[in-house]
């Protein structure tokens, strides 16, 4: 298969030609400058934190068909997240998530395995989780996890500042897991032991934390300013321009640099279809989705339960609403989380010898014409 458009590699952006042999990329070649009415060849998006898209969301009974769906999103692999819940669905959840990484479905986005946001967060910080599901750190849940994950589980969020929370964050980085801190009441001095116990990431920044207290006249770093200058950690960010406002996009960027942040949509049931209620994952309650905004509860339309982006319209919005390039934009959505969830070194890049993982946009960087998944076309418009 050989597709020609405006490549975008690790280290250049132009127009060329990019062969792929099998499931892998034989050949990627720049000719010359971008092109302003060529599609854009960019590798596939990766989203490692999202709740629901299409039809799909991250319960047992719905999780399935987020893989099918995803890539008409431009989406080739993720890791479906499922919110704080009770003990018996979150591990049913794992369980669920592990059948479908060992028997995947053809022609679905690849599923990297699960991704746990609770439920062990503070409850001042719950944002739009549902308060009945919140408890304290359970260290024998957590084995429970793993013992039905056999490796599957990805990431666990949690408030590492609750008891015996850095020893549950010590617990899952032995076993392989990523720990991200988020819906956290952490203080700024705290952070240096969760990395130091193994946390790895920072749940969506900004989204759920504390401002910046000021005292007599002088401004006190917070949670956010402290993990902006610690090189250790990832940090998701939600680029739908709502969540985070642009400027804070363009901070949290240009700050952290290019290749610490990780492009996330935290989408939910329903992204990519029209304005409507939803239901919410857990005790069924309801989220009204208006394209253009947010995922709002209905009982309560100041609360934001997720957002309705998709990866496609985040490279748009990096690229032409907040003044990246495309290497960064794909660095965000692609490149970055295969390096956090350690597969750095055989996708997330149009690289010779890397997994034909291919997502192609129209010129308008935002519609899906393509997209591949190692090295078989999956979706075409």
């Amino acid at each position: 298969m050989i597709l020609q458009g405006n490549i975008t590699t690790p280290d250049a952006c132009g127009y060329g030609r990019l062969e792929i042999c099998g499931n892998k990329i034989s050949a990627v070649e720049i000719q010359g400058d971008c092109r302003s009415g060529a599609d854009w060849i960019l590798p596939g998006f990766i989203d490692v934190h999202l709740h629901g898209i299409y039809y799909g969301d991250a319960t047992v009974e719905q999780v399935h068909l987020m893989a099918e769906q995803a890539p008409q999103s431009g989406l080739t692999a993720l890791c479906p997240a499922m919110a704080s819940d009770s003990a018996e669905n979150m591990l049913d959840f794992v369980k669920k998530v592990r059948s479908i990484v060992e028997n995947p479905a053809a022609g679905s986005a690849r599923m990297l395995g699960s991704h746990l946001e609770g439920p062990f967060l503070d409850y001042s910080h719950k944002g739009g989780m549902n308060e009945n599901f919140l408890r304290q750190v359970d260290l024998q849940e957590i084995r429970n996890w793993l013992d039905v994950a056999n490796g599957t589980l990805k990431i666990v969020t949690i408030a590492p500042e609750l008891p015996n929370g850095l020893q549950a964050t010590e617990l899952l980085h032995r076993a392989g897991v990523r720990v991200s801190a988020g819906h956290t009441a952490m203080p700024p001095s705290l952070t240096a032991d969760f990395v130091r116990c193994g946390g790895s990431c920072i749940c969506h920044l900004f989204d759920t934390f504390d401002g910046r207290e000021v005292d007599n006249g002088v401004s006190v770093p917070n949670l956010a300013d402290e993990v902006l200058v610690n090189d250790d950690l990832f940090i998701e960010l939600i680029t739908d321009g709502i969540h985070v406002p642009p400027t804070l996009v363009k901070l949290a960027i240009r700050c952290a640099g290019s290749c610490r942040v990780i492009g996330i949509t935290d989408s939910m049931c329903g992204t990519g279809l029209p304005d409507g209620a939803y239901p919410m994952t857990d005790a069924g309650r309801e989220f009204v989705l208006k394209n253009g905004d947010v995922c709002r509860l209905k009982d309560d339309p100041d609360i934001i339960v997720g957002s309705c982006l998709t990866q496609n319209q985040a490279f748009f919005n990096l690229t032409e609403r907040f003044g990246f390039d495309s290497i960064t934009a794909a660095r965000v959505l692609s490149t970055n989380p295969a390096c956090y969830l350690g597969l750095g070194d055989s996708c997330g890049q149009l690289r010779e010898g890397f997994t034909a993982d291919i997502t192609v946009l129209g010129s308008d960087k935002l519609t899906v014409r393509q997209t591949i998944i190692d090295g078989a076309e999956v979706y075409k418009a």
